[in-house]
């Protein structure tokens, strides 16, 4: 919590100060001498000059800086308060957040009292009163309290003033007994009638405002209630949020009705996706709207890149939120930093949020479990990796009724489109719309993004930036067009360095797995990628949870990838910009060509792409023995020609969409064939491919989806590892083979149905056994 400044003076009477006069040297050795708590305002109050009534009846105001330099000015009679409740009250702001120091802490020997005093009345926005018996004795206290009451008038509602009715009433001070009464009148020799005027009007309007009365409370009780109000309206409980932003209402009230304030349960809650999403924000916004009904506040920020230097010190952050630093600094180790917050936690309704966890020894060391804090409390977190979520908070061996189990969790979304746009409008025009003609690129640059809040407000705030630097005479929309062609290159930098971080995390076979998945998989079904990187012993399985794990993809109910157009954008931009062999997969058709056609070997290339439309290229083998180390193949509309004897040995998926019935290479088998997809292809029962991929003994898929022309299916006696054979929309299929019986292992799909392989080897069997040689579709 960021530290504000106060202010702290003792107004004691002129009357209880020495003349000076010829004395003044001896005065000066007397006042050094005493405690360096009065030394600036004693300074100050024996240059007060006899002669100056009126200067000393008012309190002139000096031209300040615009701003406050000070939050708050507490008001109180050293000789009643300064040793018990005002001591305790300025420790207790301090603590909570807010920078009270007293006087001796402040100005420095040489300095004017007045001129700091006056600064710290005319800058403070709160004004704390403590009346107490002889506060009316004090012509300081006085002063000050007219002086309050003029700024407070002129400050349209910025200033506020809290009274505090220490050991007195509210008719005391309304002047309505004799107590302020008769010690105002000791004034009036000295001041004139019209000082007591005003002063008495200053008292009468502080007495009516709303404040609080110490009969019949402790001490403890009602410095909070001062505190927590002071903090409210300080707004110091509150975090910054981005003046250019465009709340997500969706999503917050669905954070909210998660969090259920009003319950006196302790809720966990993790919000949880990708970099850039603005989970952040999100858990700003939650923190300001509901940190009233805690009390005790902490947001901690950045905890992965803070918790690089140890995680002690984030341990003292958060609990000098509550005791302050000098408390916080009592901690030793990490061990003894969990037990001070469970110790001065676990009897208070505090909210917490905890911002980018990576681990959950992180959520463990900070936040424990639920015993560790009171009723009513919420311990929020935002993370990438969904590892975090699973970490246990319920204490060992005991039940709570109405506890929630576990973590909640809440994913954040990508922005609606609408509210994309306003953001993006709000960074780049600094307006909620955009400028005529800039319509279209608008549109294409917020959807470009995939509506990604961080590449919206960054690239808006870039744009905005350069058009202001080129003039008013540089046609901008060309800069715009310029963005549009780079955002084809992938993510803007400062979106892909928050990306990268997730990236960076992870090992080397899942980064494979990953630059694949970018590459080539997105929005497709997993389970012939699987198949792949299992026989390059990838372990995707791991892999797979790993990504999912840290946000990076999803695994939709269809079974296929999902990754966001930011971060499959990274994927490829790593692949052409950073990867150590920045070839390994091509798939822009270009690209892919330029490569066949230089026919020098590469060892870096493992995957490529060949599916332009309109293509009618064929691939010799000299562009293939060029490519030992390929492993995935994918081409449309090619023939291959020549003899492909003991080439890509690694070749692990043969994709092939086949043009025409002709088949024209030789010895095309390649032994470490597991996954053969000639969907769409042209081809028939007699076409000549088969008889080569017979000899495909590690072969695990094949799929036909969509061979319209087929009849009757190959012989699949040869394919010994085969376990899964598509034949979805075969629409002149009639016949399977009853090798199939004997050779698959997983899954068949009909035209218009789906059999397991049980169900399907019973029927072939019954088939055969009625010696028909044929299974028709239902």
């Amino acid at each position: 919590m960021p530290v504000l400044s106060g202010f702290v003076c003792d107004c004691s009477s002129e009357q209880d100060r020495p003349q000076m006069g010829l004395i003044a040297a001896v005065a000066l050795i007397t006042i050094i001498s005493v405690s360096m708590l009065c030394v600036p305002v004693l300074r100050q109050l024996t240059r007060v000059k006899k002669s100056r009534r009126s200067s000393e009846a008012t309190l002139s105001v000096e031209d300040v800086p615009p701003g406050y330099e000070y939050e708050v000015f507490l008001s109180f009679r050293g000789s009643d308060t300064r040793n018990n409740f005002t001591d305790c009250l300025y420790r207790r702001l301090r603590n909570a957040g807010v920078h009270v120091f007293l006087d001796n802490e402040e100005l420095r020997v040489g300095k004017e009292i007045g001129g700091e005093l006056l600064k710290a009345l005319n800058k403070s926005q709160i004004y704390i009163l403590i009346f107490s018996q002889n506060y009316a004795t004090s012509s300081w206290c006085l002063r000050e309290v007219a002086h309050m009451v003029e700024c407070t008038s002129k400050s349209n509602g910025k200033k506020e003033i809290f009274p505090i009715f220490y050991d007195v009433y509210p008719d005391d001070v309304k002047l309505k007994t004799k107590l302020y009464k008769k010690a105002i009148l000791r004034h009036k020799k000295k001041f004139g009638s019209d000082a007591l005027k005003w002063w008495e009007g200053a008292l009468v309007k502080v007495a009516h405002l709303k404040g609080w009365n110490l009969k019949g409370k402790g001490h403890g009780e009602l410095i909070e209630l001062v505190v927590g109000e002071v903090l409210c309206k300080l707004n110091a409980r509150n975090v910054d949020v981005p003046e250019y932003w465009v709340e997500d209402h969706r999503q917050i009230e669905d954070i909210l009705e998660k969090l259920e304030v009003d319950s006196d349960d302790v809720r966990f809650l993790g919000i949880h996706g990708i970099g850039g999403i603005g989970k952040t924000i999100l858990a700003k916004v939650v923190f300001n709207k509901i940190s009233s009904h805690f009390e005790g506040v902490c947001f901690l920020n950045d905890i992965r890149e803070s918790s690089r230097h140890g995680l002690i010190n984030m341990q003292k952050k958060l609990l000098a939120s509550f005791v302050g630093p000098v408390i916080a600094n009592l901690i030793k180790d990490i061990g003894d930093g969990m037990k001070w917050i469970k110790r001065v936690c676990h009897t208070k309704k505090v909210l917490i949020v905890l911002d980018d966890l990576d681990k959950q020894e992180q959520l463990k060391k900070l936040a424990g479990k639920s015993d560790w804090f009171g009723l009513g409390s919420r311990i929020i977190f935002t993370t990438r990796n969904l590892e975090v979520l699973m970490t246990q908070v319920e204490p060992s061996g005991e039940e709570f009724l109405n506890q929630p189990k576990g973590i909640l969790a809440y994913e954040a979304h990508t922005m609606e489109y609408g509210q994309a746009l306003q953001l993006f409008c709000k960074h780049a025009f600094r307006r909620d719309s955009h400028l005529e003609g800039y319509d279209n690129l608008t549109e294409k640059i917020v959807r470009r993004v995939g509506m990604l809040p961080l590449a919206v407000e960054v690239i808006g705030s870039f744009l905005y930036c350069q058009s202001f630097a080129l003039g008013q005479h540089f046609d901008k929309r060309k800069l715009w067009e310029g963005m549009l062609k780079q955002l084809d290159d992938g993510p803007f930098k400062d979106v892909r360095d928050a990306l990268m971080i997730s990236y960076e995390g992870l090992e080397n076979k899942q980064k494979e797995v990953f630059l694949d998945i970018a590459c080539l998989f997105t929005t497709e079904d997993q389970t012939y990628p699987v198949i792949m990187w299992d026989d390059c012993n990838y372990h995707p399985h791991l892999a797979i949870g790993v990504l999912c794990q840290q946000s990076l993809i999803k695994i939709g109910h269809d079974n296929k990838f999902w990754m966001h157009d930011q971060v499959r954008d990274l994927g490829r931009h790593i692949m052409r910009e950073e990867y150590p062999r920045k070839f390994s997969r091509v798939w822009i058709y270009n690209d892919a060509i330029e490569l066949l056609e230089r026919k020098e070997t590469n060892q870096d290339v493992e995957v490529l792409s060949l599916t332009s439309d309109g293509c009618s290229r064929d691939i010799v083998p000299e562009e293939l023995a060029a490519l030992p180390n390929l492993r995935f193949l994918q081409v449309k509309g090619i023939e291959f020609i020549g003899n492909f004897e003991n080439l890509v040995l690694k070749l692990c998926w043969l994709s092939w969409e086949v043009p025409h019935n002709k088949f024209c290479a030789e010895n095309f088998h390649f032994v470490s064939l597991a996954v053969l997809d000639l969907s769409r292809s042209n081809i028939e029962d007699d076409w000549d491919g088969w008889r080569q991929f017979r000899m495909t003994k590690n072969l695990k898929v094949l799929d036909l989806t969509g061979c319209t022309k087929l009849m009757r299916t190959p012989d699949f006696s040869d394919f010994v590892s085969l376990e899964v054979l598509i034949l979805s929309s075969c629409v002149k299929l009639i016949t399977i083979d009853g090798s199939v019986a004997f050779s698959i292992g997983s899954l068949l799909v009909f035209p218009s149905r789906q059999l397991a392989l049980p169900h399907l080897v019973a029927e072939v069997r019954r088939e055969e056994q009625a010696r028909s040689g044929s299974l028709l579709p239902s």
